[in-house]
Formats: C-alpha cells, sequence, structure tokens
C-alpha cells in the first residue's frame, strides 16, 4: 500500500507539472504541445501510406461517394478547431471550463480528433481495397494506426482527470457526473465503464464504416 501511496502521489504531482505547461504551449501553434501527437503520429503514418495518384485521391473528395466518412472528417475538424478557439478564449478567466464544447464532453479536442481520423481511417481504407490505393501499411495496419491513436487519447485524457480531479476536486466531480468523458451523452458513474465505452462505440462504429461498403 505504502508503494502503490507513493506512485500515485508521484504520478499526481508529475502531472500537476506536465499539464500546465501542456496546456499553456499556444493552442493555434501548428499543432504544438503534448496533446497532439498522437494525431500528428497518425497523419505521419498516413502521409508515408499516400496512393498513387495523390491528384486523384484529392480529386475523389469531391465525388458523392463515401458520404459519411468525409462528413465525419469536416464534423471533427470543425468540432476540434472550435474546442480549441473556444477554450482559447476561455482562457483569460479563471477556473475549470465547463460551458461551449466542455458541456458536451469533458475531452471535445479529442473527441474531434477521434472522429476525423475515425472517417479518415474508413475511407483511407477503401482506397487501400478498392481503387489506386498502394501504400506502405496494409488496410489492417492502417486501421492499427488508428486505434493506437485511440488508446493514445484515452490515457491522455485520463491522466488530465487526475491533474483536474486534484485541482478543482468538488466541482470537477460534480462536472464529471454531468457531463460525458468522451462520447456524448454517453454518461456512467464508474471510470473503467467510461473508458471502455470510449473504446467499444468508436470501434463499432469503425467496423460498421468500414463494412457496409463490403456488403
Amino acid at each position: 500500500m505504502g508503494l502503490l501511496r507513493t506512485t500515485r502521489t508521484w504520478l499526481l504531482r508529475f502531472v500537476g507539472y506536465l499539464i500546465p505547461l501542456v496546456q499553456s504551449l499556444p493552442p493555434l501553434g501548428v499543432w504544438s504541445g503534448l496533446m497532439t501527437l498522437p494525431f500528428a503520429a497518425y497523419l505521419f503514418a498516413l502521409l508515408t501510406n499516400l496512393p498513387v495518384s495523390l491528384s486523384a485521391a484529392l480529386s475523389e473528395f469531391f465525388i458523392p461517394f463515401l458520404i459519411i466518412e468525409k462528413a465525419l472528417l469536416i464534423i471533427g475538424l470543425i468540432f476540434l478547431v472550435y474546442s480549441i478557439v473556444y477554450l482559447a478564449m476561455k482562457k483569460k478567466t479563471k477556473g475549470l471550463v465547463t460551458s461551449g464544447p466542455y458541456g458536451l464532453v469533458r475531452h471535445p479536442q479529442y473527441f474531434g480528433i477521434i472522429l476525423s481520423t475515425l472517417g479518415l481511417t474508413s475511407w483511407s481504407v477503401w482506397i487501400l481495397n478498392n481503387t489506386f490505393g498502394i501504400g506502405f501499411l496494409s488496410a489492417s495496419q492502417t486501421v492499427g494506426v488508428w486505434f493506437v491513436q485511440l488508446f493514445a487519447y484515452i490515457v491522455l485524457a485520463s491522466i488530465e482527470e487526475l491533474y483536474l480531479a486534484k485541482n478543482y476536486t468538488e466541482t470537477f466531480e460534480n462536472y464529471a457526473r454531468q457531463v460525458s468523458f468522451l462520447v456524448p451523452l454517453l454518461r456512467t458513474r464508474q471510470r473503467f465503464l467510461d473508458i471502455l465505452l470510449s473504446i467499444l462505440i468508436p470501434s463499432v462504429l469503425l467496423y460498421i464504416l468500414i463494412n457496409i461498403h463490403i456488403i
């Protein structure tokens, strides 16, 4: 028990220094900060996985096909930018931000990234399986990269909440009871269920998107 308590104290102290440092970085500084690393790594993996004809891939965006994937990509990016701008505006006020996109989910920036990359991943898999796509990664490896990113953001969100719970105590507890962890409109009172459903629901959605084009 002593070792566990010491480890937890060290972790909270580390997070206490890490999170303010990350959040103090300019949010519009072209993805600076720890929270952007999984997204940047995901994009890098996909960029190294470009199809033979990049111009054909770009022109395909305007073809009325894979509408759901493209809609998720656009909605996710819009929500991400909105969350970043909203948080930057709220930096001038003290206290826990619980309004705007933070009234929908506790980690709206991560939600926006996961939503947009979910659509992009399904789209990439379809290109690799059905058209001119010849990439460094296979379709299954492309999905694997997305899962690594998903797990990374769940870990980051969990670490952030340790810091928030430590610094805002009852305010954060009340906020966590009222607002979803990472999936909108999905609230539970158990952290394990929050994490499990945050993995399961996006995974099922990705599975449906990929397989609906096979039918």
